[in-house]
């Protein structure tokens, strides 16, 4: 009787596992989606180890016999490794094209975020010491390469190429008066950027992002996470609640056009098909609480 209880235990065990791979991947190539890849498959064991590119062992829990593992697009192809018990599953994720350096990103966001605060009076300040701090420097430009031209015709024996580097120094002069002017100007908006930057502190990107997938900014109005790869930003995400929305009537559409959307779907979020402008993607994703915006460059 013993035996047979005993055998009876196994045969149990044995049907339970039954219908479930050992370990199994839908896909064994993937391209980055948003953020990520997500690598989905099945497996009869509890947990499943990964590696990726030859890296440290990490573990990933199954449930009910199924897993999605999110993994983090990078600037360069990607080898993945799954293993369970002694079966082993490959997946290649392709690289996904950078967006801009994050330092690059992180200059110009917050220059752009700290404008904002500033008053009308100071921003048109802003404009009008960024414009002519630019054709001064496109008059120095000219007169440096008319002085260089006006040398080298004195080199040659052209007398009169005296009288052209004398017009130039008189341009340089007047240069000279205009840039101290400038200057003063400069000093104003210089403290009131300060002053504005200090005002949206909370919402000014880090001056440096780590590797991976991470919250850079967590406001109520806003979230802004990042992808970055060795200072390669090569995806972002803003989730802006519904309810943070200044505009109630736009609010309503959007919810009753995602209710279509969703309609015959048992999922809580979906997304829409990418938007291309210059070589970047804009995707949008609708949730009941969120809007979703993913830039990539694929």
């Amino acid at each position: 009787m013993f035996g047979l209880g005993f055998a009876a235990v196994l045969l149990t065990l044995g049907l339970a596992g039954c219908g479930r791979p050992s370990l199994s991947v839908n896909h064994h190539q993937l391209q980055p989606d948003g953020l990520g890849a997500v690598i989905k498959g099945q497996s009869r064991h509890q947990t499943i180890d990964y590696r990726i590119d030859n890296g440290k062992k990490r573990t990933e829990k199954t449930h009910n016999g199924s897993f999605a593992l999110t993994i983090p697009s990078k600037a360069t192809n990607q080898k993945v490794v799954l293993s369970a018990d002694n079966t082993h599953q490959t997946v290649k994720i392709e690289k996904a094209d950078p967006l801009i350096t994050y330092s690059s990103l992180q200059s110009t966001y917050n220059q752009a975020i700290t404008a904002t605060a500033l008053s009308k009076a100071d921003q048109k300040k802003a404009m009008v010491l960024q414009k002519q701090g630019a054709k001064l420097k496109q008059q120095q430009q000219a007169i440096e390469k008319a002085v260089a031209a006006a040398k080298k015709k004195l080199a040659a024996g052209d007398a009169s190429a005296a009288g052209d580097l004398k017009t130039q120094a008189a341009k340089g002069n007047a240069l000279k008066a205009q840039a101290a002017n400038l200057q003063a100007t400069s000093t104003e908006v210089t403290k009131a950027m300060k002053k504005a930057k200090n005002r949206v502190k909370d919402q000014l990107l880090p001056t440096q992002s780590p590797n991976g997938i991470h919250n850079l900014i967590e406001t109520k109005d806003v979230t802004i996470r990042t992808n970055t790869d060795q200072n390669q930003v090569v995806g972002i995400a803003l989730m802006v609640p519904v309810s943070a929305m200044k505009n109630k009537t736009d609010a309503k559409k959007l919810m009753k056009d995602f209710k279509k959307q969703t309609k015959s779907s048992k999922t809580s979020k979906t997304t829409n098909k990418a938007l291309r402008s210059n070589g970047v993607d804009f995707r949008i994703g609708y949730s009941t609480t969120t809007l979703y915006i993913y830039i990539t460059k694929q």
